[in-house]
């Protein structure tokens, strides 16, 4: 029984893991339009190019800015809203509503507690409180829309059908849920409002600590981040640093910002502010590195132990596995080909991944690496090569890059060849590689139902970026994992409480679309 409540509590947290993508994959246009604007209002830019000093251009490009700036500004309710849509089990629209109505409600209460107590100074730097959608309140940041979001659809999927007696029949259904919403996050501000000062400050202390760690931070935080990917935790690593004081705390132009991502787009925005490498850091400035240049010399390297007939197959999968890493900053499809076929293999990488990190940070490398900030391609142009004045030091992308890519190129090859691991191309005969990129045809989507017990055997299904989460009725019914990668071109499988995740790399959701018109679900 203890057992399977670890697997159901580790299958909830790899859920939240993929629910609170969503908001973060709305960062990158935000990012690519506050770097363009950014890069063409700097001096030195204008000074070069004196035509971007005219009234109408300097508008434009402002204009850019403030667009992105939109989504920056109101991340916090942008978690609340999707983490309420991505747990709601039915009437999702509903739960959105009521997640907005709870954030909002959440920090009035705060407002007003803080105004009776008499210390409410959001103008006072360091106290922790800000302006938070025009409402003068503790600055919880996304975690408070996090927990908004959390609390909502726990009340969503348990009150959406709830009949009242006649007499308040009115209220029944899906308009009790906003009613609820109101009350328990009103309740929820109360205890914010006594809890949160002391979460910050801790976080505050921890980020100090860490700050000092220096290099070791560095390839501590690049190492466990990458080691965490396989279970889909990672991105409990990463977000508290990316929205909370525990990836630093600065004043720019004489406002506070706490976390990573909101001091590093501050400084964008702001003419006189320069990067720091103890911020940047953990925006994952190592990626930039081995997503780059690391992981298409890992692909190169398997292309060439690939069996001759199978090059083809092979050199179709890794280009597209390698196009989203390079571009997007999404290495999952080109990692999940060599990680269940190699383990070790994945372990060398994430002890170049630390690597990455610890040379990005000797040498001062601020160009954020994540795809939420446009993927490493764009984001060494936009916040690298055109923000060279704010100290971006773009240039060494290119020189610890390049060595890198040779790195991981002949450590792959030699460890594929002295171990005969099974990467593409290399299988046993009768397992020949699957193009992840080609269309399901009706007998392979016959196949995956076949696999997963049936059409009856199936609940729900779902995906992520790379995953197709599939939860079934029967586990004993699904068919082993070994055949799902023959039989599907799966890249592995994943065992989780109720379910299976069956890695297929960047066509996860195209899949998850088709599963679900095959089987006529919503």
């Amino acid at each position: 029984m203890e057992k399977r409540e670890k697997k159901v509590t580790f299958s909830q947290f790899q859920k939240l893991g993929k629910v609170l993508m969503t908001p973060v994959m709305i960062l990158p246009i935000a990012g690519i339009l506050v770097g363009i604007g950014s890069a063409f209002t700097t001096k030195n830019i204008v000074a070069l190019w004196p035509v971007l000093g005219n009234t109408y251009v300097k508008l434009f490009f402002n204009l850019l800015k403030a667009m992105g700036n939109t989504i920056n500004s109101y991340l916090p309710i942008i978690f609340a809203v999707s983490v309420a849509i991505g747990y709601a089990e039915k009437e999702k629209g509903i739960a959105a509503l009521s997640s907005v109505i709870g954030f909002l409600a959440m920090n009035n209460v705060m407002n007003i507690l803080l105004t009776s107590l008499g210390i409410l100074d959001p103008a006072a730097m360091k106290t922790g409180q800000s302006m938070v959608m025009g409402i003068a309140s503790l600055d919880t940041g996304v975690f408070g829309g996090i927990l908004v979001g959390l609390l909502v659809a726990k009340l969503h999927n348990k009150y959406y059908n709830i009949q009242l007696p006649p007499v308040l029949g009115i209220f029944s259904g899906t308009k009790f849920v906003p009613m609820i919403s109101l009350l328990a996050c009103s309740a929820l501000g109360l205890v914010m409002s006594v809890v949160w000062p002391f979460v910050q400050t801790g976080l505050g202390f921890m980020g100090e600590i860490i700050y000092d760690t220096g290099m070791a931070g560095s390839v501590i935080y690049g190492l466990a981040e990458r080691a965490l990917l396989p279970f889909g935790l990672h991105h409990f690593i990463y977000t508290p640093f990316f929205f909370t004081n525990l990836g630093g705390s600065m004043v720019i132009d004489g406002t506070l910002y706490e976390g990573a991502v909101n001091i590093y787009n501050a400084m964008l925005a702001s003419p006189d502010a320069m990067f720091d490498v103890n911020i940047t850091r953990f925006i994952m400035n190592g990626k930039v590195i081995f997503a780059m240049f690391g992981l298409p010399g890992a692909a190169l390297a398997m292309y060439h132990c690939a069996k001759p007939e199978r090059k083809p197959q092979v050199k179709a999968l890794l280009i597209a596995a390698i196009i989203p890493s390079i571009f997007t900053g999404i290495t999952e499809p080109i990692e999940y080909s060599f990680l269940f076929a190699a383990p070790l293999l994945f372990v060398v990488h994430a002890g170049y991944a630390g690597l990455a990190y610890l040379l990005t940070y000797i040498c001062k490398v601020n160009i954020p690496g994540p795809s939420s900030f446009g993927g490493p391609f764009l984001s060494t142009i936009f916040n690298g090569i055109m923000q060279a004045d704010k100290g971006s030091n773009w240039i060494w992308v290119f020189i610890i890059g390049i060595p890198c890519f040779f790195l991981y190129y002949f450590t792959f090859r030699f460890m594929i060849t002295k171990f005969n691991y099974k990467t593409p191309g290399r299988e046993d005969d009768g397992q020949e590689v699957k193009k992840l990129d080609k269309k399901m045809s009706d007998e392979m989507m016959a196949t995956i139902i076949e696999g997963l017990g049936g059409a009856d055997n199936i609940q729900h299904v779902d995906a992520c970026f790379t995953r197709l989460r599939v939860k079934v009725k029967d586990k004993a019914l699904v068919m082993p994992d070994t055949d799902w990668k023959q039989k599907t071109g799966a890249n592995g499988v994943v065992q989780v409480a109720d379910g299976v995740q069956i890695i297929y790399g960047a066509k996860a959701d195209i899949y998850k679309n088709d599963l679900k018109s095959a089987l006529n679900m919503d």
